[in-house]
């Protein structure tokens, strides 16, 4: 119990800290899973592993098996040509330096390679994860198949956190980001906009960027 305090407590002052920092959505990561509590956990990108271990810690002070399910090209990403300018993605670690980072947190799963190859791989194990995480590529095409491979897996309580929802970029919502998805999710789908704005510098333009929560699935 001493332990989970700690952790509390140093999670706590984490979001206080994103609230002063240029990564201000973090903060909603940290808060939702104080709310969901889940149980398993799935994010793709990866990437160095920094929020996957806030995730494990923060749902761990809930759950102590902590299921965690992680998605990214790893070393793979180098062998493939024009990736940051298709995808707009950072350049992650290597897969087996992550496992190791991960594994002190708790027991994890990760799978290399596109998603829309591994994602099918995983879906056949008819795991049902409650948190999803999606921040891997970040063109339209790969965040929509993303998305219809996601939700084939969630269930009613499942919150998906969507990164790169931005709000003043019309010349390029049409190539990145989630907002066509996030648009265009249907009646079966709420959704909303987080609030803790970030901006980053996109072509020599500053364009604002936040999450975007999609819950309360109905099945029909």
């Amino acid at each position: 119990m001493k332990y989970k305090f700690i952790i509390f407590i140093k999670l706590s002052l984490k979001i206080i800290l994103y609230f002063f920092s240029s990564y201000k959505r973090y903060a909603n990561l940290i808060i939702i899973i104080f709310k969901l509590k889940p149980k398993i956990i799935l994010e793709i990108g990866v990437y160095k592993g920094a929020r996957s271990i806030e995730m494990i810690q923060a749902a761990k002070l809930f759950n102590n098996n902590v299921k965690y399910y992680g998605f990214d090209l790893f070393e793979d990403f180098f062998k493939k040509k024009n990736i940051l300018k298709n995808e707009f993605s950072k350049k992650p670690e290597n897969l087996n330096f992550i496992k190791n980072k991960l594994n002190k947190f708790c027991d994890v799963k990760l799978y290399k390679g596109y998603t829309k190859k591994t994602l099918p791989v995983f879906l056949r194990k008819k795991i049902k994860p409650d948190l999803v995480f999606i921040d891997g590529g970040h063109s339209v095409k790969t965040i929509k198949s993303d998305w219809n491979f996601i939700r084939k897996i969630i269930h009613n309580k499942t919150i998906v956190i969507f990164d790169d929802y931005y709000s003043n970029a019309n010349n390029i919502v049409n190539k990145f980001g989630c907002n066509k998805i996030i648009n265009n999710l249907g009646t079966n789908y709420k959704y909303s906009i987080l609030p803790l704005t970030d901006e980053i510098l996109f072509g020599g333009k500053k364009i604002l960027l936040n999450f975007a929560k999609v819950s309360n699935i109905v099945k029909t």
